[in-house]
């Protein structure tokens, strides 16, 4: 759907812009005009074809696809979009990271996560590695809201956050999975070699001081994991779920602690 506040905008630039002989002037106002109209319409940047389309037949009068239009305006005209659609390019990858990451903690959030864990999956398959998933919840969170309220608790996930990505390898991920909830993958790496990060994370966040006034306070994280062994069938939801009932095992079992999911026992 095209909006006309933008497509009137877009219409009246690419006018000057072929009208007055391709000015730098109108190409850098069009830059700031049309990218403030897409941090609200950014829908249009998907149809900034037809939208171009509609616009040149509009200034240049072209009624009929066998009316002639000279070739100095064509040209002008397709100068003009492909500028803009250097910007439009540009203000997609700024949408991109925005979309796919937490604004709160900087993290990958859920949007993100099944194209990222999926590729590590299927690599995992195709060199016959093993991948390690973990969930990890924060213990007792909601009475860090309640007693000192949201904004600590946003600074809680904030430090936890840093306690994690710094815990890890650069090739390891790590998403926030929803609430006070972490979801760590770690690709060619066995469940034993992974609890080692595993219990550095648990231990470092148990060890920070996460309330400033009020150093009593411990913060500690339940963590459940789970190993796909790198051939066989392996299904995303499956291993999330099953590291997700070793979490709750890992609560269940007093927090604070590991819980590895061992498919012969019940969790």
């Amino acid at each position: 759907m095209i909006h006309e506040a933008f497509y009137d905008t877009y219409r009246n630039y690419l006018e000057r812009y072929v009208c007055e002989g391709g000015t730098e002037v109108v190409l850098l106002e069009a830059y700031q005009d049309l990218t403030a109209n897409l941090d609200d319409y950014y829908v249009q940047a998907s149809n900034i074809l037809d939208i171009h389309t509609r616009a040149l037949r509009e200034v240049m009068g072209i009624r009929r696809d066998s009316d002639a239009v000279q070739w100095i305006y064509i040209d002008r005209a397709t100068e003009f979009l492909a500028q803009i659609l250097v910007v439009i390019d540009t203000f997609l990858l700024q949408l991109k990271d925005r979309i796919e990451h937490d604004p709160l903690t900087g993290l990958y959030n859920r949007i993100a996560m099944y194209p990222t864990l999926n590729n590590l999956l299927k690599e995992a398959q195709e060199k016959g590695t093993p991948l390690v998933i973990a969930m990890l919840d924060l213990d007792d969170f909601k009475e860090v809201n309640d007693r000192f309220g949201h904004h600590a608790g946003d600074e809680v996930l904030r430090s936890t956050a840093l306690i994690i990505k710094k815990a890890l390898r650069a090739a390891d991920k790590v998403i926030r999975y929803g609430g006070e909830e972490f979801l760590v993958v770690l690709p060619g790496t066995s469940l034993e070699k992974a609890g080692i990060a595993l219990e550095r994370i648990r231990t470092q966040i148990a060890a920070q001081k996460m309330i400033p006034d009020h150093e009593e306070v411990t913060i500690t994280v339940s963590i459940g994991a789970v190993e796909y062994p790198g051939s066989g069938p392996g299904d995303l939801n499956d291993l999330i779920a099953r590291a997700d009932r070793a979490m709750y095992l890992a609560k269940r079992q007093g927090k604070n602690r590991i819980v590895y999911f061992e498919p012969n026992k019940p969790n």
